[in-house]
């Protein structure tokens, strides 16, 4: 409310409001019950709000304060560790890996790798309903696949992605509801819902499974590689920025087209800050920038540009034979240490948390290993398809 004129407020954050509260412990259960404050002239005195013209009565500052105070010493959100893992119960693939049964999108394995590639060239590889479910599926599976090390993501014909099927919603995937475990997209989507994500009021399945795929393909423990064969656009960029590596032909392009169509590739945004800097990722999604791809190896989403399918394949198996020589349990670890530091301010969570994988790396049976001259798992070869 606004002062009255016969009293002067005082400024929020002035001396003798620090003065005052110098000795008041806001994580200190107090004696008072929640929202009781004790009454008094004083207690009436408006305080300015500082930058404002408004002001609020002391008592009902002082009722705020103590019962944040009360909240944070409740549920102490700074003892929680980063979340550094993925959540993948909301989907149960409908097929193995060795007994796959999807058409649009086809897995090869071989020693220590799998090759996920999608295979609908006549329709660039649109994320299509039938798409969508087989990448899902060959996500979550690889996620409990210790012995694949490698994951190669491509695309059969001249495009890698061509984005979102524009025959889906606008900002999701196109998903029939019974493909994924009713009850926990509904739990997943109210919590959603909850904190924001739908503006409208209205549980969007498939926005909420486009998130939750990004984040699980992001956190694979295995080493992934995005292996362009072409041009990805819009959602299609989601495997180059949540791949470990990509290579890309020369030919290829990058970027996001989406504002030009009024819309923005925010499931993406958080992604693609983990592989380049803010300008550089502010130009691609404010302006809608298509990179081409040395311009995106200068922007650090493509790792290396070769000029054609076999030049491609050798630095496929380049860098397999330098993942053959880490530990997978380790490189799962410091996959799950950059994920989970990442972006974040250094504070104890931060600190315990590195201090934690720290500790679980050394006491691995890979460490032991290490300690007595011995790395068995350099001796497997990862041998990527020709």
């Amino acid at each position: 409310r606004q002062p009255h004129s016969s009293t002067a407020a005082r400024p929020i954050v002035g001396p003798s409001l620090i003065q005052d509260m110098g000795d008041w412990d806001p994580l200190r259960e107090s004696d008072v019950p929640a929202g009781d404050v004790p009454s008094g002239g004083a207690s009436e005195e408006p305080v300015l709000i500082a930058g404002t013209s408004a002001a609020v009565a002391r008592r009902d500052m002082e009722r705020v304060v103590s019962d944040l105070g009360r909240k944070f010493a409740r549920e102490a959100p700074w003892s929680g560790m980063p979340q550094s893992k993925a959540d993948f119960s909301w989907h149960t693939p409908s097929c193995t890996l060795e007994n796959w049964r999807h058409t649009d999108v086809k897995v090869q394995l071989g020693p220590g790798i799998a090759h996920v590639t999608l295979n609908r060239p006549d329709d660039n590889n649109t994320l299509t309903e039938g798409i969508v479910a087989g990448l899902c599926d060959a996500v979550v599976s690889l996620h409990s696949r210790p012995d694949i090390r490698v994951v190669v993501f491509s695309g059969e014909g001249k495009l890698l992605c061509a984005g979102r099927d524009p025959k889906g919603d606008s900002y999701g995937f196109n998903v029939k509801p019974g493909d994924r475990d009713p009850q926990k997209l509904e739990s997943e989507g109210q919590e959603a819902l909850d904190g924001g994500a739908f503006p409208d009021g209205k549980i969007n399945s498939g926005r909420l499974l486009q998130g939750k795929l990004w984040e699980a393909w992001a956190m694979l423990p295995q080493f992934t590689i995005c292996l362009a064969n072409g041009s990805a656009i819009g959602d299609g960029m989601g495997f180059v920025v949540c791949s470990d590596a990509t290579i890309a032909i020369r030919t290829a392009f990058f970027g996001f087209s989406d504002t030009k169509v009024g819309l923005v590739s925010a499931t993406l945004s958080p992604h693609l800050l983990s592989k380049t800097w803010a300008s550089a990722a502010k130009n691609m999604l404010v302006l809608g920038q298509v990179l081409s791809a040395e311009s995106a190896h200068e922007k650090g989403l493509v790792t290396r540009v070769v000029d054609g399918a076999e030049e491609a394949r050798g630095a496929v198996a380049q860098l397999a034979a330098e993942v053959a020589k880490c530990g997978p349990g380790a490189v799962q670890a410091a996959k799950e240490l950059v994920l989970g530091v990442a972006g974040r301010q250094v504070d104890e969570s931060v600190m315990f948390l590195s201090m934690a994988l720290a500790a679980r790396a050394s006491a691995s049976d890979e460490a032991e290993q290490a300690r007595a001259g011995e790395r068995p798992w350099a001796a497997l070869a990862i041998e990527p398809a020709r």
